[in-house]
């Protein structure tokens, strides 16, 4: 069999395993759900009371989500493809930049999501950037986010990609400080430092407003972090509350939340 023909061969196996397993998901888990996002997951770090109001009240809009979330999509703007277009880019030697969503099951969670951004050659993901926005100090590394990243980098390890070279990056940038020109060519010149490994004149450029934070792609580890969370959904233990009261402070279901330890005035 030649090497076109055996990507043919698993391209096609993946897209049919995917549709799959979309199709295999029963409502068993807590909240009557199928399949649990990993952000979902990540938010578990941060708090499990906020995700279970979450899905008790809804989502509640904030400025902050909204800001964040336009600053998301003009920093890294998404054309849909089809799975042979995707298949035909990620293919090729010279680095190419497509996102697919992630999916995989560990113990027992059917996970799913979509990460901000990979770097591919050859069909192997080279590289897994997740992007944060924040108003605070870039610097800092959180449970939630770094959590996040690692488990995005296990489901494509789960899914059958050659990971053996695959690194994460979880990027934390304080928006408001970049340019017009920043916003439009922020994807290329982040993915261009990652692969020539001048994060170091990166961050320089940008000074405080953004740290690069580089994790290992960890199987182990990653698996541990879903595991923690994992009793949650099967409906083994109740949910867990922050014991900071800058958090309860912070989230936007303070107001209605019975383990708030901050309430508005």
């Amino acid at each position: 069999m030649t090497n076109a023909a055996r990507a043919d061969e698993f391209w096609d196996a993946l897209w049919r395993r995917e549709r799959e397993f979309m199709e295999s998901g029963e409502k068993e888990l807590r909240h009557g759900t199928s399949f649990v996002a990993v952000s979902t997951i990540a938010g578990q770090f941060y708090c499990e009371y906020k995700v279970e109001n979450e899905f008790a009240f809804g989502e509640v809009p904030t400025e902050a989500k909204d800001q964040g979330t336009d600053l998301h999509d003009e920093l890294i703007p998404f054309e849909p493809i089809t799975e042979k277009q995707f298949a035909e880019l990620v293919g090729r030697k010279e680095p190419s930049y497509a996102v697919l969503h992630v999916w995989g099951t560990v113990g027992g969670l059917r996970l799913v999501g979509t990460p901000d951004h990979i770097v591919w050659s050859e069909g192997r993901p080279l590289w897994l950037v997740e992007l944060k926005t924040t108003r605070g100090d870039p610097a800092s590394l959180w449970p939630d986010q770094m959590n996040q990243t690692l488990i995005y980098g296990l489901l494509l390890e789960l899914m059958g990609f050659d990971c053996s070279r695959l690194k994460l990056a979880l990027v934390r940038l304080r928006a408001g400080e970049l340019t017009d020109e920043d916003r439009q060519l922020w994807m290329e010149r982040v993915s261009t430092h990652l692969q020539a490994g001048t994060l170091a004149e990166l961050e320089a450029e940008y000074r405080s407003a953004m740290k690069v934070h580089l994790l290992a792609h960890d199987r182990a580890t990653a698996e541990a972090s879903a595991m923690e969370k994992q009793g949650y959904w099967l409906g083994q233990r109740e949910a867990t509350s922050s014991e900071s009261p800058g958090k309860c402070r912070a989230c936007e279901y303070s107001s209605v939340c019975p383990k708030s330890l901050f309430r508005p005035p």
